[in-house]
C-alpha cells in the first residue's frame, strides 16, 4: 500500500504476482540517484560521502571540510566509472584496429617476399607487432577526467561538475619531481624548481638518444592534460618552456615512418590522453 494510501490497499485474488522492483530493476532519474564519492588525499575529512540533491563536486569538497593547506589542486585525479567504461570501449576498438592492420601488413609483406631471407623477416617483424598489440590489450582505461585548472588553483577553482555515483576526487600533495621518461640516458624524477626550464630537466637525463623523435616531444602535466612540441604554438619556445611539479617530459622513439609503425610510436601519446599515465607506458615496455 503506497503511503497508508487506502485507494491503493487493492483486493487480491487467487493466482496474483506481487513484484516489489529496487532502484536497481528501474532507472530513476539522476537527481534521484543515490551518488557515493570517494575523497581522498589533502582533504581535512577523507572518506566515502553520500552527495546531497544536486550537489556538485565543489560543493561537496566544502561541504565536508575543504583541503589541507598541503592539497595541490592541479595534480588532482578525478575518476568516473562511466567515462572508464567509455574509454576501455574506446581503446579495445583501437587494439582491434591496429590488431587488423598488423595482419594485414604482414600478409602483403609475406606474398611480397622474394626471397627466404625476406620471408623469415617478414615474419620476425610480424611476431613483434603481435607481442606489441598482445602489450596493449593489456592496457586498462582509469576512467579519469581532465579537471583543466591551473597550477596555483584552491578550493575555489574545483570545478561544479555534477556529481555521479562511484566518482573518486583524489588530490595529493604537491609534488617535489619533474619526471623525464622515454629515449633518453637516463630515465629519472629530478627535483622541481622554480628557475629550471624544460631544457634543464632533459639535459639531467642526459638528452635524447640517437634513436629519439627530438620534433615529437611531448609534456605530460600534472592535471593529465599533453602539450606536444609539434602540435601546439605554446611550444614554439620549447627548451624555454616552464614546467609544473608532476610534470612528466616523454621522448619518444624516432620508429620507421610506416603507416603501421607510425600509429604505434603514436600510441604512448594515445594512452596518456586516455589519462593511463605512467602505468600504461610501464605495460608497454615488459
Amino acid at each position: 500500500m503506497r503511503d497508508h494510501d487506502a485507494g491503493q490497499n487493492i483486493l487480491l485474488r487467487p493466482g496474483d504476482v506481487i513484484t516489489i522492483f529496487s532502484k536497481d530493476d528501474i532507472q530513476v532519474p539522476i537527481v534521484e540517484q543515490s551518488k557515493f564519492v570517494r575523497l581522498e588525499g589533502e582533504f581535512f575529512h577523507a572518506g566515502v560521502y553520500r552527495a546531497e540533491r544536486g550537489e556538485t563536486l565543489r560543493q561537496l569538497v566544502t561541504r565536508v571540510g575543504g583541503l589541507t593547506s598541503g592539497a595541490y589542486v592541479f595534480g588532482a585525479t578525478f575518476t568516473r566509472e562511466s567515462t572508464r567504461i567509455l574509454q576501455q570501449k574506446q581503446l579495445d576498438e583501437a587494439v582491434k584496429r591496429l590488431q587488423a592492420d598488423v595482419e594485414s601488413s604482414a600478409s602483403r609483406a609475406v606474398a611480397g617476399a622474394i626471397t627466404p631471407e625476406d620471408s623469415a623477416n617478414a615474419k620476425t617483424q610480424l611476431e613483434s607487432q603481435r607481442a606489441l598489440v598482445a602489450q596493449l590489450s593489456k592496457v586498462q582505461a582509469t576512467g579519469r577526467i581532465v579537471l583543466e585548472v591551473s597550477p596555483d588553483s584552491g578550493i575555489k577553482d574545483v570545478p561544479d561538475v555534477a556529481l555521479e555515483d562511484g566518482d573518486r576526487f583524489f588530490v595529493p600533495s604537491k609534488p617535489a619531481t619533474v619526471n623525464v621518461l622515454g629515449a633518453v640516458y637516463n630515465e629519472n624524477a629530478f627535483l622541481f624548481r622554480q628557475d629550471k626550464r624544460f631544457s634543464d630537466y632533459l639535459t639531467q637525463a642526459g638528452g635524447p638518444t640517437r634513436d629519439a623523435d627530438s620534433g615529437r616531444i611531448y609534456v605530460i602535466r600534472a592535471d593529465g592534460s599533453v602539450v606536444s612540441k609539434q602540435s601546439t604554438s605554446l611550444f614554439s619556445r620549447f627548451d624555454g618552456n616552464r614546467l609544473n611539479p608532476g610534470d612528466t617530459i616523454v621522448v619518444p622513439q624516432d620508429l620507421q615512418r610506416t603507416t603501421l609503425v607510425k600509429e604505434l610510436r603514436d600510441w604512448t601519446q594515445i594512452l596518456y590522453q586516455f589519462g593511463l599515465g605512467a602505468a600504461a607506458l610501464k605495460v608497454l615496455k615488459q
